[in-house]
């Protein structure tokens, strides 16, 4: 009797026990060594973060990178201000990137991989290149509204011992490379005067530069008037046909200057044409 009881309580007993033994099972494997042998739980420390490193691009704390250059030269002088009379405060390295944030004239604000931030003259940034490698040039802002002019007005005048040329001139730059342009021109002779009015397309093979020759054909209309004291006193008109050679050059703003010469054929009737020729130098403003 007593060996039943006591065989029926070591069942109930193992019945409890063998659960608790498989939960036990089933939650070991999510402990570290460490844990299940009773030691402490020890976390790995986090890396040191790195420190700023000069020859680094900075970028914005967005991430979103900026123009930048890098120091080529000896240094690069940053002054406290856009203009010589700031004083200098820091000067950056050679190789050292340098970030590109504000432009005001002639004078660049950069910001350096340390956190420095100050002004750095046209003429320095010229000891820098781009991440290509690339000399950092920038071009004029006024330079470059003439570069990409589209429309422009202008007026010219020559001379000789015995005639005077007067000019003004419309231009629509509809490419590149190519113009249309419109002319009206006052010829002042001894014993005459004449009308011109004429349309050319021009070609400017590199109008991308200060200096920008150009070439061009075109028609016009003239109307001859002799003055009052010619004994044959008789007015023509006629159509006429021009070859021009010229180039501009730019100035200052939006002022360029402009030198031409033409040459044209007048025809006098349906076989005989005249010849005559006209040099110009002016004054062109673009928009």
């Amino acid at each position: 009797m007593h060996l039943s009881h006591r065989l029926a309580a070591g069942l109930a007993g193992l019945s409890v026990l063998l659960p608790l033994s498989l939960r036990a099972q089933e939650q070991a494997p999510n402990q570290s060594p460490a844990s299940s042998a009773g030691l402490p739980d020890v976390q790995a420390a986090p890396a040191p973060a790195s420190p700023p490193v000069a020859n680094m691009a900075p970028s914005e704390p967005s991430g979103k990178l900026l123009a930048r250059v890098r120091v080529i030269g000896p240094y690069l002088d940053m002054r406290s201000g856009p203009g010589r009379g700031y004083p200098i405060f820091y000067a950056a390295e050679r190789e050292e990137w340098v970030v590109i944030e504000l432009r005001h004239t002639d004078w660049f604000k950069v910001r350096t991989s340390r956190g420095q931030a100050g002004w750095v003259s046209r003429e320095q940034m010229r000891q820098t290149v781009t991440e290509d490698g690339v000399p950092f040039e920038l071009a004029d802002p006024t330079l470059q509204a003439f570069l990409d002019r589209r429309f422009d007005l202008g007026v010219g005048y020559g001379a000789t011992a015995k005639t005077s040329f007067t000019r003004v001139w419309a231009g629509w730059r509809f490419s590149d490379t190519m113009s249309l342009d419109l002319n009206g021109a006052d010829v002042q002779g001894q014993s005459y005067t004449i009308a011109l009015w004429s349309a050319s397309l021009l070609s400017e093979p590199w109008s991308d530069k200060r200096f920008s020759p150009f070439m061009g054909v075109g028609v016009g209309h003239y109307n001859y008037v002799p003055n009052k004291n010619v004994v044959n006193r008789k007015e023509a008109d006629g159509n006429m046909g021009i070859f021009t050679l010229g180039g501009r050059y730019y100035l200052a703003s939006r002022v360029a200057l402009r030198i031409d010469y033409s040459r044209y054929a007048a025809f006098t009737s349906d076989k005989n044409y005249r010849n005559f020729q006209a040099g110009t130098i002016g004054l062109s403003l673009h928009f």
